[in-house]
């Protein structure tokens, strides 16, 4: 049933009840009665959709403000926030009641709109506008994320397909921002939300597969924290919070969607999290639980001594619960710790004073790079391009040979590291030497590795590296000596024909009636192709390597090329000088071209070298392939026999 609207009066009375909670805001917080008075009158024509008074929404967005721990200006910001936009009033008219500061504020919170089809090019001018803003405030971004909150809460009363597209732009968008804040308590609220809308069927299917209310899940939660508590009585340890955490849904389908898992098998659909006074306590409860609890080792996550870029931190780990008979994710932390992990950057209001605090500067140091992006990249498509590519890669942690840590993007290069590092290393980056062994810059990294550049005064950036780098500072800089426009790694070089020529090739596609193309991904003749067939029963042909063909929840089929069982097979022959890991780097580019082998024969030779012979199908790959296998470390020669046979 829908909330019953509500009239001014009420409206009123909540700003009262609101107002008389507030606390720790000394003589400031009369700015706040104030604002809700203006913002009251500005507003007093409009209503939303749901029929309620218009004010009632940044009432609400204020709020959740507050409940963040900021403080009385971004609350009074946050109630004035739709005022310059949505009425006649000005910033003139905010700064000369309520100062500049406010004024400021709310100027970079104007004409941020909700994302559609049509004013897209507007949009993400607006989204570009508040990134910038933030750079310098970093309260605008706070006081958006918690206006897209209170609008995601509010969904239902707009249209279905609108609520669709602002579902799928919180997911795209805000969420990461709010990851990468450390606003974790927001970015959980707006994934079950935006989920809820995006993908209802799935998000059904979920809560019916817990089959709990959320209240019964967190009885059940109650059962693990007693028997938790009684683990930890007689530790000696004082004053140790330990509170229970049902995952929200959304996690739990990014596990299902990436992990390819099905949902029996996952372990981890509740959290406990056990706040100490000290870093040292959190070790110490760590070696307790894993005394007294069984435990899973292979599950243990160090974000203490390896913080998250955003400036998490915590122990995670993983014991079985007898008191609920299931396996029970557990993360250990300080107070400060915990505080941050919750609320993010806002924490800080509580404690510090943020113009002096230099932790603070690095978690926010992405925004900088929006400057740098802003005075590079004029269009607004290039805009997102690099937005989109900088949020969604997951981190790593790799380590200079002085034990420093780098965080960089998962998928992140040799190349990516040194210009990391810095950018006279980048542009003179020659080789690379991982975990001791000698390698080529386009090497992919892992967690853990270290590694050190290899620099030549000779060296200089070409465009070929545009093809491998990951991260938008390294993109940067290389464009910037090539003095190209574009950014993003360069597309693959695919033939003009259609695909309407193209689907006579294609095997199985009589079977269906309704045939398209992915607009996401590219592909030529002989590329590893799938079929997706979406909710309204039309394959969908996708790259085998596409990120949406990979995740999908709908029906795969697997489709091949008509002719390709015509080409010729080829001998591909190798000469190296062994060594650890070789045969995986070596292995690792017939992956990252989607290249079958046929079959594999090793010899070791009389000088000591080792003769690999691959058999595949000839493709239009084949000169790339060999490209990049003659730069493997220690690979010493290379033959190709088409037409062989064993």
């Amino acid at each position: 049933m829908e909330e019953e609207t509500r009239t001014l009066k009420h409206i009123n009375d909540q700003f009262d009840i609101f107002y008389s909670q507030l606390k720790g805001l000394g003589s400031s917080k009369k700015i706040i009665k104030d604002a809700f008075e203006f913002s009251k009158k500005a507003h007093i024509y409009q209503q939303r959709a749901s029929g309620e008074p218009y004010v009632s929404h940044p009432l609400e967005v204020a709020q959740i403000v507050y409940e963040l721990g900021m403080d009385a200006q971004s609350i009074a910001s946050a109630l004035l926030h739709d005022v310059i936009e949505d009425t006649d009033k000005t910033v003139e008219d905010i700064k000369k009641e309520f100062g500049s500061e406010i004024a400021q504020i709310v100027e970079g919170l104007t004409k941020i709109t909700d994302f559609g089809s049509k004013k897209e090019e507007r949009q993400i001018e607006a989204l570009r506008k508040v990134l910038l803003a933030s750079a310098q405030d970093i309260r605008i971004l706070i006081i958006k994320l918690c206006d897209r909150l209170h609008n995601m809460r509010t969904l239902d009363h707009i249209p279905l397909d609108k609520r669709e597209r602002i579902s799928n732009e919180t997911l795209l968008i805000y969420v990461p921002i709010a990851q990468k804040i450390g606003m974790y308590s927001i970015k959980w609220e707006l994934e079950d939300l935006a989920f809820k809308y995006k993908n209802r069927e799935m998000y059904n299917k979920i809560k019916a597969k817990i089959g709990l209310r959320r209240e019964e899940r967190e009885e059940i939660l109650e059962k693990a924290v007693k028997e938790m508590k009684l683990v930890l009585k007689d530790s000696g340890i004082k004053n140790i919070q330990i509170l229970g955490r049902p995952k929200n849904f959304y996690s739990i389908y990014k596990k299902i969607r990436d992990k390819s898992r099905s949902f029996e098998d996952l372990y981890d659909l509740y959290a406990i999290r056990i706040i100490t006074n000290s870093i040292s306590e959190c070790y110490t409860v760590l070696g307790i639980i894993h005394e007294r609890l069984q435990a899973f080792p292979d599950k243990i996550k160090d974000y203490i001594a390896n913080p998250k870029a955003n400036g998490y931190q915590s122990i995670h780990t993983v014991i079985y619960s007898k008191a609920i008979e299931n396996p029970i994710e557990v993360q250990i932390r300080t107070d400060n710790m915990h505080k941050l992990s919750e609320f993010g950057v806002a924490a800080h209001w509580r404690y510090k004073n943020i113009k002096e605090d230099k932790k603070f500067e690095r978690k926010i140091s992405w925004l900088r790079e929006v400057m740098q992006w802003e005075n590079e990249h004029k269009d607004s498509d290039e805009f997102l391009k690099l937005l989109k590519f900088n949020f969604f890669e997951d981190e790593i942690f790799v380590f200079t040979p002085k034990n420093d840590v780098i965080v960089l993007p998962e998928g992140a290069s040799v190349l990516d590291f040194a210009y990391a590092v810095h950018t006279d290393i980048g542009d003179k980056a020659f080789k690379g030497k991982v975990n001791g062994f000698t390698t080529t810059i386009d090497k992919r990294l892992n967690s853990g590795d270290i590694v050190e550049i290899i620099t030549n005064p000779t060296s200089k950036p070409s465009e070929k590296w545009l093809k491998f780098v990951s991260t938008n500072k390294a993109r940067i800089k290389i464009r910037n000596v090539l003095n190209l426009k574009h950014s993003g790694k360069k597309d693959s070089i695919v033939t003009e024909e259609s695909f309407e020529n193209l689907k006579t090739k294609i095997t199985r596609l009589d079977e269906y009636k309704k045939i398209r193309k992915g607009k996401c991904c590219e592909f030529d003749y002989g590329d590893q192709i799938v079929g997706v067939i979406n909710k309204e029963k039309v394959l969908v042909v996708h790259n085998a390597s596409c990120d949406n063909a990979k995740h999908t929840i709908n029906k795969k089929i697997q489709l091949e090329w008509k002719e390709l069982s015509k080409a010729k097979e080829v001998a591909l022959t190798l000469f190296y000088k062994d060594r650890i890991g070789i045969l995986m780097d070596i292995l690792n580019i017939f992956y990252r071209f989607n290249i079958n082998i046929i079959s594999v024969n090793s010899k070791l030779l009389k000088n000591d070298n080792t003769k690999m012979t691959l058999e595949l199908l000839d493709g239009p790959y084949m000169n790339d392939l060999q490209e990049e296998l003659r730069k493997v470390e220690s690979v010493t020669g290379l033959k190709v026999v088409t037409g062989f046979f064993w």
